[in-house]
């Protein structure tokens, strides 16, 4: 499985669900093919993200490695949010992300908390000189659609996919809740892998504009220009508009 056969993949528009765990060094390859994408991993194969304030007391009380976190916002008030939701998602050992500046079809899913920050815990002294990142420069669970609409999502804990995370009890400054683990997963495999926002069109329409609209039975106008041409000329003016089109659960 090297970097081009999964880029290759890609371009033939297969979609990919990346899990990475700080329990089990990253393959090179998975490495390489991630910085072909300007997505960033930490030099220290070891690595994983704490937080000593969003963290799990009841399986994580020391090493503060399990994080606790929000369901994700939107990102732009224009764009729909297919990972939003109620409750608090763990998220134990996850190898943190960092996604190029230059990258404008990357996008980060989940990011860490304001407090949290990635260092390898085999490093001796209290004191991280050095951090990968911090805060919210760390996305969790990433994602890039390309061009051709392909999808590669990369989770930075494969324990979150975990059974017993999926509706386990967590407890934070005293309070006990559920993780909204297994909710947030079926939202994040959806979207992987094109079960949920894709746009669909049902029908599209071009034609010659020349200005010849007549008014039809129904009240609608129309061009009384030829549907749907093969051929057009250098400089004609064309009309295209898509007749129906939907965004679903199922395409």
């Amino acid at each position: 499985m090297t970097p081009n056969i999964l880029l290759d993949f890609l371009k033939k528009d297969g979609n990919i669900l990346l899990t990475l765990s700080a329990d089990h060094p990253t393959p090179s390859a998975i490495i390489s093919l991630l910085l072909e994408l300007d997505i960033h991993l930490p030099s220290d194969r070891n690595a994983l993200v704490v937080d000593h304030f969003n963290y799990d007391s009841a399986s994580a009380p020391e090493k503060h490695d399990v994080l606790l976190v929000s369901p994700p916002k939107s990102i732009r008030s224009d764009l729909r949010n297919y990972f939003a939701g109620e409750g608090t998602i763990a998220v134990p050992r996850a190898v943190g992300q960092t996604l190029g500046n230059a990258g404008p079809l990357l996008v980060p899913i989940l990011r860490a908390p304001s407090t949290a920050y990635s260092y390898n815990p085999k490093d001796e002294g209290d004191v991280v000189e050095d951090p990968f990142a911090v805060g919210e420069q760390l996305s969790l669970v990433s994602a890039m659609q390309a061009r051709n609409s392909a999808r590669l999502t990369v989770l930075g804990s494969m324990e979150m996919l975990q059974n017993e995370w999926f509706n386990a009890k967590v407890s934070s400054a005293g309070k006990q809740a559920k993780t909204a683990n297994k909710e947030f997963a079926k939202k994040l495999s959806g979207w992987a892998f094109k079960e949920l926002g894709v746009l669909k069109v049902g029908k599209f329409q071009h034609y010659l504009d020349e200005g010849n609209i007549k008014k039809v039975a129904n009240g609608s106008l129309v061009s009384v220009s030829e549907q749907n041409p093969k051929i057009y000329r250098i400089k004609n003016d064309v009309v295209c508009c898509p007749i129906s089109y939907a965004i679903s659960r199922t395409y």
